[in-house]
């Protein structure tokens, strides 16, 4: 599985370390159908004095199945937190949809 962090400012290594560890705990259990995670953090300006920081996570599966989700919070590991929870879902239903049909178990070799 290959974690790349993509940002539109300079992110600390402290963050880029934090981000690339929780991706790897979060999807453990389903790393094997992972192929690529690509992570991007950016600022969203609101009405008001506060910035939201915006998450978007793309990922590939072995099977070639793209899936993107996007979230925002207050916080950039908030908003990551958010994102994974969503994409463990998505990840589990493509792979129960893959199972019932039959269609994902001549791609993966393990």
């Amino acid at each position: 599985m290959n974690v790349l962090l993509n940002a539109g400012e300079e992110v600390e290594s402290e963050l880029k370390v934090f981000t690339e560890n929780r991706v790897k705990f979060s999807l453990r259990r389903l790393f094997w159908m992972v192929h690529k995670v690509k992570i991007q953090y950016s600022a969203v300006s609101s009405s008001g004095p506060t910035y939201n920081q915006n998450c978007i996570i793309s990922l590939e599966t072995f099977d070639h199945h793209q899936i993107e989700v996007s979230m925002t919070a207050r916080d950039k590991r908030v908003a990551l937190e958010m994102c994974l929870k969503k994409v463990y879902k998505l990840v589990q239903k493509a792979f129960r949809k893959s199972q019932q049909y039959g269609r994902f178990s001549k791609h993966v070799y393990i």
